[in-house]
């Protein structure tokens, strides 16, 4: 196989388009990270980066927290909003329709439309020249139970999407296989 070698700076994997909630109460904002991702099972650690010339950055480091919201493919538009205008400009909340759902251990609102959240406290804080990355623990998950069988996410229920090189992808339903199907 003849390769190309490209950017180091190029995502050669999709990533999940998430919904960030920072702030509490009137200060409360909404950006679009595409740079999420679990990093420990144990504690529940998920590591999210964010630019510090961003609005949300002062709001994270003054309150320690934020919740992850995960949309549907219906919400495409709000996501790409909320990544694609400042909270210093417009109030995304008001704009976009979205309510301010209580969090049930963080002060940070979570988004009620979208069916995932996921409350965390932040832990550990890395400056990585471009952006500071934030490690936070999970300290309460949250889904429409619609997306619930036998008590766990069910993939075939799950229409979302990632984002790769400046574009959002469908994450198709079709299961191909479960954990350890190598085995058999």
């Amino acid at each position: 196989m003849n390769k190309i070698s490209l950017s180091p700076k190029i995502a050669t994997f999709p990533m999940p388009a998430s919904v960030i909630s920072v702030g509490t109460g009137e200060e409360a904002n909404l950006i679009t990270l595409a740079y999420v991702g679990k990093v420990c099972l144990n504690p529940p650690i998920i590591a999210i980066s964010i630019q510090p010339k961003r609005h949300s950055y002062q709001l994270i480091e003054e309150h320690g927290e934020f919740v992850i919201n995960y949309p549907t493919i219906e919400q495409l538009r709000e996501t790409d909003y909320c990544g694609t205008r400042s909270g210093r400009d417009v109030n995304k909340w008001n704009e976009l329709n979205l309510t301010k759902e209580e969090a049930s251990i963080v002060k940070v609102p979570m988004i009620k439309e979208f069916p995932w959240n996921m409350e965390c406290k932040v832990i550990k804080r890395i400056e990585l020249g471009s952006h500071i990355c934030y490690f936070g623990e999970a300290v309460a998950v949250h889904t429409d139970p619609y997306y619930i069988k036998n008590g766990n996410l069910d993939p075939e229920k799950i229409n979302s999407f990632a984002y790769l090189s400046g574009f959002y992808i469908e994450l198709k339903k079709d299961i191909l296989g479960t954990h350890g199907f190598s085995f058999e």
